[in-house]
């Protein structure tokens, strides 16, 4: 009986093995090709840029080398933040005491907000973001749509709603790995 039972053991090791090398990689592929918006959007991601268009102009929000970060979890939260390649160190080197132009540089060269989000639309990819809290109050307990698309290892983000006052803007973010 013994012996029976350590080949039915081995057998089961070998057909767990051979599941996991054949559907193993399928899975995988499966999960990078079509998975749901949902799936896609979750990780980390990298800011590559960030553009607003109003009236047939394009503006570099902050700037040619825009510096940023989102993470998107399973559990529906997010949180981001975009700033300006530099900015200015404070003189005083304590962030309680810049001047009045350090604060301005800093304010007008920085957006963090965080919330949770949902998908509200697969087939037109429309994600509804909560902002529970931004560095631009006026978004604080805000509702705001995002378009977001993607292709390989970029995710392409709309946002009818920016902070700057008018157009849209369009972000581009590089799945950190």
């Amino acid at each position: 009986m013994e012996k029976y039972a350590w080949k039915l053991i081995g057998m089961l090791l070998f057909v767990a093995l051979v599941s996991f090398f054949v559907t193993g990689p399928t899975n995988a592929w499966a999960r990078k090709k079509g998975s749901s918006l949902e799936q896609q959007i979750q990780g980390t991601w990298k800011l590559v840029s960030i553009y607003n268009e109003q009236d047939g102009k394009k503006i570099d929000v902050f700037g040619p080398n825009p510096r940023g970060v989102t993470i998107y979890t399973p559990d529906g939260h997010f949180s981001q933040m975009l700033m300006n390649a530099s900015l200015p160190k404070f003189a005083s080197n304590n962030r309680t005491k810049g001047t009045p132009e350090e604060y301005q540089a800093v304010g007008q060269g920085v957006i963090s907000y965080f919330g949770s989000y949902k998908v509200t639309n697969a087939k037109e990819n429309m994600v509804s973001m909560h902002i529970e809290g931004s560095t631009f109050p006026n978004w604080d307990g805000v509702d705001q749509k995002r378009i977001i698309t993607f292709s390989g290892d970029e995710m392409n983000v709309i946002n009818p709603t920016p902070a700057i006052g008018g157009g849209t803007n369009y972000v581009v973010w590089k799945r950190v790995k």
